[in-house]
């Protein structure tokens, strides 16, 4: 259990981190020189035990990849951050506008400078409403905390 609530706290902190960076306006290298970004963001993978944050360079709200890495998104560390323990993310999942429970593959939140407004998208870069719930759930899969996180930039934990 003790690992579940580490990594449900060091998820919060990185949504948090992430929304910090888009507000300091950091600057970040690409291959036609620094650039700053329009957004930070975080991408998050059901299944996954790992997530990253990325330089949102052209805007649309997703991880897009390095095809052109000096016009497409930036990872911003050379690893991708790591759970606790065996803790992954269980699920993704967010409410439609019938207020019907969806699952995602993946979720991509977004910070766009310079206000830090919050973008909450899947892994095409489309809305998914107004809040995403993030389930983390121990290697037995019995223990999980879930992370939820509003477009007002409410984070919380359960």
């Amino acid at each position: 259990g003790a690992a579940a609530n580490r990594s449900a706290r060091e998820l919060a902190l990185a949504i948090r981190r992430a929304q910090n960076m888009s507000l300091a306006v950091t600057q970040v290298e690409t291959l036609a020189g620094p650039r700053i970004p329009p957004a930070i963001g975080l991408r998050l993978a059901r299944d996954a035990e790992t997530f990253f944050f990325f330089a949102d360079l052209v805007r649309d709200n997703k991880y897009g990849g390095e095809i052109v890495p000096e016009e497409d998104d930036i990872r911003l560390s050379a690893a991708d951050e790591m759970f606790e323990g065996g803790v992954r993310v269980r699920s993704l999942a967010y409410y439609d506008q019938l207020d019907r429970r969806q699952s995602a593959p993946v979720v991509h939140i977004v910070f766009a400078a310079p206000e830090a407004v919050v973008a909450l998208t899947d892994e095409d870069g489309d809305s998914i409403g107004e809040s995403v719930e993030i389930e983390l759930a121990t290697r037995s899969g019995q223990l999980t905390k879930t992370v939820t996180v509003r477009t007002s930039g409410q984070v919380s934990i359960k």
